[in-house]
């Protein structure tokens, strides 16, 4: 049975060996191979009423072909549907792998004891009203734990539509989904979060063509999880597809592990994550965890691991279409395109650069052989317009150029719009020989209404075809970014290093904000430096006679109760000398007074001031993903403009300065437009060092600011710092 922790324990759990070994060994994986095709299933609250939810599976499962037996269980009868009908659970032969429970919730608990007792080793649990039907539902779920704790059993659900496995006819479940009978087969697996939308997704991806293998509705997932599943299914031999309808995981550390999993394996995640958006979320007190909002990490470990986003059933099927196919992964991001007219190619670049794709020009020797080739009216280019003509045998125009373009040593794929090639099973054959030669990813962009026979002779060759090419577009680069990012994968050998010793780090008891001059000390111990800035009590500011600081300077009140200093009037810049600095100081401490009264203010911050670019480097420490380091534009930007990236912490320099190239204002970092180009090296080591802080301490740090850093060439000054703590008791992340 999966772990009772909470995501917050799970934190703290692995904030301790966060840069450890792999989460498990192939020895340890979860094997779920009777529960996708057990011998003998047994179904508690089988009735013959065909609408009824234990009546549905015993249809499906007697109807549509398994050939594993089948034990209905219904004190009430004696046998149903031609079948021996058992009084209890614990009355059926050996053998059974799986019980199907469609019963009230009330008698779910003892029907599980009921499974350990006869070593039935999986239960797939329909019925609902568990915590999802408030307090009486939330006790029975209690108890629902207590069986289960130690049973050996495991459970799928509460409050789920039941599992498929469409080559072995396992209908193992409820709904208007599992009552599809011939369902088209193939190599992709399904897990969703939401049975009723999952099940919609593969019936309108059936009706286009994709086939399934394995299909599982999870419900509530008090026990086996999304995560769980897909990990199955990443280790499955007859897998080649993995794709998950998803809400929310409560290990986003494990999320990020499976998706690395998936680039070493070659199999791409394709997941629709539902619930995006930050509507319902608490304000948060730090720029940080403001920023951090779950869908953002949720994209972070997208973007690292072998997902691939979808957001419609459209993308999944073209997207499985792609990688299913047969040939090669493409070695970049370089399209070539042949269209049959001028407007198909128009469409086709445009899509291809907003997906991210390139359409390099084609090399000289292409071109003199496509003069060659191509009737007087055809453009030579990239995209190539054959302008809808053919040759004089009869042969596809479209289909020539084709080899010509792909054999470029400048294309990695080829997407091609010409009803010459989808005209016959013929052409669409040759389309798939010259795809083979090549050696290259082909997409083949045919409409609705196009031969089905060359449909299905593409489908047979493995080439990928989709409805118009748009879609063609959005198949490439999803197959162009899984392969970069499984390259960078394999290649990257060396594990994450420190780089560093740090010094100590002294933390307040108790939860809340740290003043500035605190947060500076804590980030100070891991070589995170305040230069020109210094910390003076009040009776220091009263004897002020010389400063070893560059005027002008800035002034702020430091205190614990105040994190936002100009929220309060408790800053002044440009104090130009030391006459100056005391009258500052007596300022910002009224204003601070005035803010909050009861506030507790320790002296006064004198710090140089700095100009520059505005950046910020923050860390959170996420409930379900662990700690996080995050890097954009700073100052009034970070929130305004959002333009931020993260990555799971703790990171290498390397990493770090991946990140910060990644954002898009990038450029503002590189000399642009005269400006002074800044230390990204030193600006790494800070991100570097920022992440392993917040790896180190997790258990006891919940966000850090570092906003803003001004950035002046090689002239790092840290403006602002703010470390918000956390109970050690509370074991909160």
């Amino acid at each position: 049975m999966s772990s009772n922790l909470t995501c917050r324990d799970r934190v703290q759990v692995m904030s301790a060996s966060i840069a450890g070994v792999a989460r498990s060994s192939a020895a340890s994986r979860l094997d779920l191979t009777k529960l996708f095709a057990p011998r003998a299933i047994a179904v508690v609250g089988a009735t013959d009423a065909a609408n009824a939810i234990g009546g549905m599976p015993m249809r499906y499962l007697t109807e549509f072909g398994y050939a594993g037996k089948v034990y209905p269980v219904n004190p009430k009868r004696e046998t149903l549907m031609g079948l021996t009908c058992y009084a209890s659970l614990l009355d059926v032969p050996a053998g059974v792998d799986v019980v199907l429970v469609a019963v009230a919730a009330k008698f779910v608990p003892d029907i599980i004891r009921q499974c350990s007792a006869k070593n039935i080793p999986f239960a797939v649990v329909l019925s609902a009203g568990f915590h999802e039907a408030g307090p009486e539902g939330q006790l029975l779920e209690e108890d629902l734990l207590r069986a289960l704790k130690g049973s050996g059993v495991r459970m799928v659900g509460p409050n789920c539509l039941g599992l498929l496995n469409v080559s072995e006819k396992v209908h193992n479940g409820f709904g208007a989904g599992l009552a599809e009978k011939n369902y088209h087969q193939g190599p992709v697996a399904m897990v969703t979060q939401s049975g009723g939308y999952g099940f919609t997704l593969i019936k309108n991806a059936h009706r286009a063509g994709a086939g399934f293998q394995y299909v599982a509705s999870i419900g509530n997932s008090l026990d086996l999880n999304v995560l769980d599943f897909i990990e199955y299914f990443l280790e499955s031999p007859d897998i080649k597809v993995v794709s998950a309808f998803v809400e929310g995981v409560d290990d986003g550390r494990r999320l990020v592990e499976l998706g690395k999993r998936a680039l070493e394996v070659g199999k791409p995640i394709l997941i629709w994550k539902a619930g995006k958006t930050a509507a319902g979320q608490k304000a948060a007190a730090s720029h940080t965890a403001s920023l951090a909002a779950s869908y953002a990490l949720y994209q972070a470990a997208f973007r690292e691991g072998g997902y691939v986003e979808v957001d419609d059933f459209e993308d999944f099927v073209d997207i499985s279409r792609a990688f299913l196919a047969s040939g090669k992964l493409p070695e970049g991001k370089r399209v070539g395109i042949v269209t049959g007219s001028g407007g198909a190619g128009v469409v086709a670049s445009d899509r291809c650069e907003e997906a991210g794709l390139e359409l390099p020009p084609l090399s000289q020797t292409s071109v003199y052989q496509l003069e060659g080739v191509l009737p007087e009216f055809a453009a030579i280019g990239n995209p190539v317009d054959i302008s809808g003509q053919r040759t004089k045998d009869g042969s596809s125009v479209s289909n020539r150029a084709a080899e010509i373009v792909i054999a470029d040593p400048g294309m990695d794929m080829l997407i091609v719009r010409s009803r010459q090639t989808t005209s016959s099973p013929a052409h669409a054959e040759a389309m798939a020989d010259i795809r083979d030669k090549g050696g290259k990813p082909v997409f083949v962009a045919m409409g609705a209404d196009e031969d089905y026979d060359s449909k299905a002779a593409l489908d047979r060759r493995g080439v990928s075809w989709h409805l118009t090419v748009g879609r063609a577009a959005v198949a490439a680069a999803a197959l162009a970014d899984f392969a970069e990012k499984r390259r960078k994968h394999l290649d990257a050998k060396d594990p994450v290093r420190r780089g560093f010793e740090p010094g100590k780090v002294e933390l307040p008891l108790g939860a809340g904000f740290m003043s500035e001059w605190d947060s500076r000390k804590v980030l100070d111990a891991y070589g995170i430096a305040s230069s020109g800035t210094k910390h003076l009590s009040r009776a220091e500011v009263a004897k002020l006679a010389a400063l070893d600081l560059k005027f002008p300077v800035a002034v702020k009140a430091n205190s614990v109760n105040i994190p936002h200093k100009s929220e309060a009037g408790a800053i002044r810049l440009d104090v130009a000398d030391i006459a100056a600095v005391k009258m500052a100081a007596a300022d910002v401490i009224a204003s601070a007074r005035h803010y909050k009264p009861a506030a507790e203010i320790d002296g006064v911050i004198v710090q140089e001031m700095a100009s520059g670019l505005e950046v910020i480097v923050g860390a959170v420490n996420d409930a379900c993903f662990g700690p996080v380091v995050l890097f954009g534009l700073g100052g009034v930007f970070a929130e305004v403009m959002k333009d931020v990236t993260y990555r799971f912490a703790p990171i290498d320099k390397a990493t770090a300065r991946s990140m910060i190239e990644e954002i898009r204002g990038a450029k503002l970092l590189s000399g642009y437009r005269g400006q002074a180009k800044a230390d990204l090296d030193a600006l790494a080591d800070i991100v570097s060092r920022l992440s392993w802080l917040v790896a180190d301490q997790a258990e006891r740090i919940d966000s850090i600011d570092i906003n803003p850093i001004f950035v002046n060439g090689s002239r790092l000054s840290v403006a602002d710092a703010l470390v918000v703590l956390r109970d050690k008791s509370d074991g909160q992340a």
